[in-house]
Order: C-alpha cells, then sequence, then structure tokens
C-alpha cells in the first residue's frame, strides 16, 4: 500500500483484500468508460473480477472512501486467442482507468507499480492489448498519438515490451499494439506457449504498429 500526494487530496493505492472491499467503497463519477460512462456498472464489474480465483485488482481510493482508479488483471478470455488453450501462467491486464477529473497526478503510474511491487506476477506473463477503441482519450484533453504514446510510455516503465503478432484486432490499426511482461523466472515452456500464439496466419499482410520490435 502506498500514498500518493494529488492536486485533489491524498489517494491510497493498494491491491484490493477482497469483494467486500469493492463493495463498501463509492466509485468515481468519473469512471466507467467500458460501460459507456455507467460507473454503477464499472463497479459491479470489479467486484466480480475479485470474486474469481485469478481475479487482481489495483485500486486508487480517495480521502473520501472512493475509488478514483483502478487497474485489473484476470486470465484471458476464452473467446481470445490467448485464453483458448488455458495456458498455466498467462494473464492479461484488462483494463486501466482513472476517473476524469483525477488525471495528470501519476495515479495510473502508482496502481502499476503497486501491482508489480512484489513476487506476484514473477513466474508468470501478463499481457495486455492497446485498442484504441478503447481509450478515452476524448476526455483527457490530448489527441489520440499523445495519449498512445504517454500510454506506451507507462506500459514500459513496468516491464512490458512489445510483440508482433497476426491477432486481428490488433493488427487492424497501426495505433494498436500488444505487449506483454514476462516475469523475470517465468518457466521457459511458458515462454515458449505464449510466443506460439503470436502468429497463426503466416503470410498475411495485416498492417503492425509502428511501435513493435522498439
Amino acid at each position: 500500500m502506498r500514498q500518493l500526494q494529488t492536486s485533489r487530496g491524498i489517494v491510497t493505492v493498494k491491491i484490493a483484500s477482497s469483494p467486500q472491499e469493492i463493495a463498501e467503497l463509492g466509485m468515481d463519477e468519473g469512471l466507467g468508460f467500458f460501460w459507456r460512462n455507467r460507473p454503477a456498472l464499472q463497479h459491479q464489474a470489479l467486484i466480480q473480477i475479485a470474486e474469481t480465483p485469478h481475479g487482481c485488482i489495483s485500486l486508487a481510493i480517495s480521502e473520501a472512501r472512493v475509488i478514483v482508479g483502478y487497474v485489473t488483471v484476470t486470465l484471458p478470455s476464452e473467446d481470445e486467442r490467448w485464453g483458448r488453450d488455458h495456458i498455466e501462467g498467462l494473464y492479461e491486464l484488462g483494463g486501466i482507468e482513472v476517473g476524469r477529473t483525477w488525471r495528470h497526478d501519476g495515479i495510473g503510474s502508482a496502481m502499476m507499480a503497486e501491482l508489480f511491487s512484489d513476487s506476484r506476477y514473477d513466474r508468470a506473463i501478463v499481457i495486455a492489448t492497446g485498442y484504441r477503441w478503447c481509450w478515452d482519450y476524448e476526455g483527457s484533453g490530448v489527441s489520440l498519438r499523445e495519449y498512445r504514446d504517454a500510454l506506451h510510455r507507462m506500459m514500459r516503465r513496468y516491464g512490458f515490451e512489445f510483440f508482433e503478432t497476426d491477432e486481428p484486432n490488433i493488427a487492424w490499426y497501426p495505433e494498436n499494439a500488444l505487449v506483454a511482461r514476462i516475469g523475470k523466472h517465468a518457466p521457459a515452456k511458458l515462454v515458449q506457449q505464449f510466443k506460439s500464439l503470436l502468429f497463426e496466419n503466416l503470410g498475411s499482410d495485416y498492417a503492425l504498429s509502428e511501435f513493435v520490435g522498439r
């Protein structure tokens, strides 16, 4: 757990201990972008993630006991390439969001730092899919490119690397990208299984992100 001094007061950043803890907290009105700006639905989604055996949530909580930011890690969806084979040790960073009026104070970075502050994912791989249609850049006051660049810089800071892939949703736009954090003690078999998922359509001419390989 850590505390962060922001322009709106002290924010406590911690890993959620239970679904009950999340249920007892309020939800900032600037959250809920993934639910069409309905924070109540996002609140329920966080509780459900905390109820799953492999769910992990890093929270930013205001002095008024209101959630002003979150980062979630879950198992990849079975409907996607990454979760289809139920690879043990492969996780997905499913969402990162900071309330619109709480941005530009380092809350996102603090939540990421808390999430990876211990050995929790040292023997795992955590992937994150960056889709331009999932970014709330219009409400951020910056352009799409500026928002993307800031997000990419933060992901690199916490050990994420860019990987080429022919997964259609990622390859569809040059702004999209796949990143992954390979834990320092991740088994060789897990790394091989992950890399075997990257290309399934050899010879395809999907556009790849300009950030790949940097």
